[in-house]
């Protein structure tokens, strides 16, 4: 069993002070309206940035790969100039995760891999992980056979790209740049068995179309040419109202195949009817395809995100709650990139058809200020979150599960950002 340090205890006492929440408010008031989140882990990845180290992933993480056991990040190059941009796996995430929590962790790192060349302000764009499988988008401001890749976690190396995969080239090589996603596409979903359509989904600028290459092979399948290569169909429509194309992230339903999206800095929910088929957003109403959540500012930021929480398990140990059950979507709003921002006002949480759901988060200290840009993943079998801060630096793993009891006195330290152990300042870097 853990230890919690005197250094712990003082701290503990330091932030029940300043707790402005009583814990022993009706569950029934809260339930499927607050989702409560635990900080498990915090792990420091400024030396990511060192242009010296074997762990260089560029100025900055911009994306989190993340299932429950293997972390991953990647980065941006934000060095006013030409330079690389990498993804690196931090080695001690699972062994420091072990036994229910960390607190602040120095990690350990992998060598970076997929390095490549970009100009300032670019580089990779979005992450996910299914198993041992680790998809990456790439923008360098042009279009790219790299746009979509797929790597081995289990050994960090590269299986294909959209022209490298041995079986056959994806179409339209010309309208591939990686501003999104990608993310595992489960198909058309029912009564828990894909009808097809499973893979790995993309997006790309100027293409209002979800796009699907076999996530072992990468042979292209939905393609942005009919019968290019032969055989291929078109990828289903996903256009939303307004009418764009501007593609910053996109997320599934397991479930059902349903898909969500960012476009500029909106959410919307385009509903599956079949394994490339889909209720037209542009021209059905509310009920079945909508933008359900309204940008507060039309905002065409990078790092604007989106991460889909499936089967999220409602539990109660000790004074940490979360009370919400079932499904939601988290997301940060990039309507400004200014720096001094909240996470607390930044991070949404809704319910799938854009009903407000207040997070509870229990921080180990309160997150420095940041310039709204974060990335999300969430693993279902752990009930876990990973969140990348760009600005400052750091990758969490919050828990919305029972804590283990060694670390359950944690979880009176409290709540929704307004109580903090303490401030840790973090270097920033630019971001547009």
């Amino acid at each position: 069993m853990r230890t919690i340090t005197e250094d712990w205890v003082n701290r503990l006492r330091m932030a029940a002070l300043a707790c402005l929440i009583g814990m022993g408010s009706s569950v029934t008031a809260q339930a499927q309206a607050t989702i409560g989140l635990y900080e498990l882990a915090r792990f420091d990845l400024s030396s990511t940035s060192g242009t010296g180290n074997s762990q260089y992933i560029g100025s900055n993480p911009i994306a989190v790969g993340w299932n429950g056991s293997k972390l991953y990040v990647a980065g941006q190059n934000a060095s006013g100039a030409t330079g690389t941009a990498a993804i690196v796996e931090i080695t001690n995430a699972a062994s420091a995760l072990a036994g229910g929590g960390a607190g602040f962790v120095t990690p350990t790192f992998s060598s970076a891999f997929g390095a490549l060349s970009t100009i300032n302000g670019l580089g990779y764009r979005g992450l996910a992980m299914q198993g041992n499988q680790l998809a990456a988008a790439w923008d360098n401001n042009s279009n790219s056979p790299n746009g979509i890749q797929m790597f081995n976690a289990a050994a960090n190396t590269r299986t294909w790209n959209l022209t490298n995969n041995g079986t056959s080239t994806t179409a339209n090589i010309g309208t591939t740049r990686g501003m999104s996603g990608p993310d595992f596409d489960p198909g058309y979903v029912v009564s828990g068995t894909s009808q097809g359509g499973a893979g790995l989904g993309w997006v790309t600028q100027g293409q209002g179309r979800r796009f699907l290459n076999d996530q072992t092979s990468g042979t292209a399948i939905y393609t942005p040419t009919a019968n290019n290569p032969t055989g291929a169909l078109q990828g289903m429509i996903i256009n939303t109202t307004p009418v764009s194309s501007t593609w910053r992230d996109f997320g599934f339903d397991p479930a059902t195949g349903d898909l969500y999206t960012r476009n500029q800095n909106g959410v919307t929910r385009t509903n599956r009817t079949g394994a490339n088929d889909n209720v037209n957003p542009i021209t059905s109403g509310s009920g079945s395809s909508a933008l359900i959540w309204t940008q507060g500012t039309a905002g065409n930021n990078i790092a604007t995100n989106l991460g889909y929480m499936n089967t999220v398990v409602s539990s109660t140990t000790g004074p940490f709650t979360n009370a919400y059950s079932g499904d939601l979507l988290v997301f940060n709003d990039r309507s400004s990139t200014n720096s001094g921002q909240d996470w607390t006002s930044v991070i949404k949480f809704t319910s799938t058809s854009g009903s407000s759901i207040t997070p509870t988060w229990t921080f180990l200290s309160t997150p420095a200020t940041g310039n709204s840009a974060y990335d999300f993943e969430w693993d279902s079998t752990s009930q876990t979150l990973a969140v990348v801060d760009y600005a400052n630096r750091n990758v969490s793993i919050f828990s919305t599960a029972v804590p283990e009891p060694s670390t359950t006195a944690l979880a009176g330290v409290c709540t929704v950002g307004l109580a903090s152990l303490m401030l840790r300042g973090r270097r920033r870097g630019g971001n547009s």
